[in-house]
């Protein structure tokens, strides 16, 4: 709200208490205002409603927030990078690859479902594509990036069965 309110002023000088008196004004702003602030606040209260507050903070789901920070935090990152780097991306084309993969590790990370983890790699895809200047050069370079990724998690689970299998001294296979 206060965003809003600075952007459609100007005044940058803005406080919450303007804010809050702006809203107890009795004109037609006021009131808008007002209504604005009730409907962003039953969106709040449903979520709030719908879930027990002991629910909340327990170890387990504050480990799921954690992850999810860092996967938004990932794709916020992949993107400004996007950006940063939006002008040739194919000079950037490493760089940009280690910054989508880590961005596709931290979605491979989060806890959910497998639908919530698309919906995940779709808010990626879309975020690179509408913060490059290129949007087709950047897609295909998540793409590679994608096989990147998993080929580096095929070799890593694979590399746990290679060599031989050591057992314990007193190991009798009744050969």
């Amino acid at each position: 709200m206060r965003s809003k309110a600075i952007e459609a002023s100007g005044n940058t000088g803005i406080t919450f208490d303007y804010v809050a008196s702006a809203a107890l004004r009795t004109d037609a702003d006021g009131e808008r205002l007002r209504l604005s602030i009730n409907t962003l606040a039953d969106k709040e209260a449903g979520a709030f409603r719908n879930t027990p507050p002991h629910t909340l903070t327990t170890d387990r789901v504050m480990q799921s927030r954690d992850a999810e920070t860092r996967t938004w935090r990932a794709i916020g990152l992949a993107g400004i990078e996007t950006i940063e780097h939006s002008g040739d991306l194919d000079a950037a084309g490493a760089r940009l690859q280690s910054s989508y993969m880590g961005a596709l590790k931290a979605i491979d990370e989060t806890p959910g479902s497998t639908q919530e983890r698309r919906q995940l790699h779709a808010v990626l895809q879309d975020e690179i594509a509408a913060a490059a200047t290129q949007p087709e050069k950047a897609v295909d370079l998540l793409r590679k990036s994608e096989r990147s990724y998993l080929d580096a998690e095929r070799d890593a689970i694979l590399a746990r069965y290679e060599g031989k299998l050591t057992h314990s001294d007193d190991y009798d296979a009744g050969m």
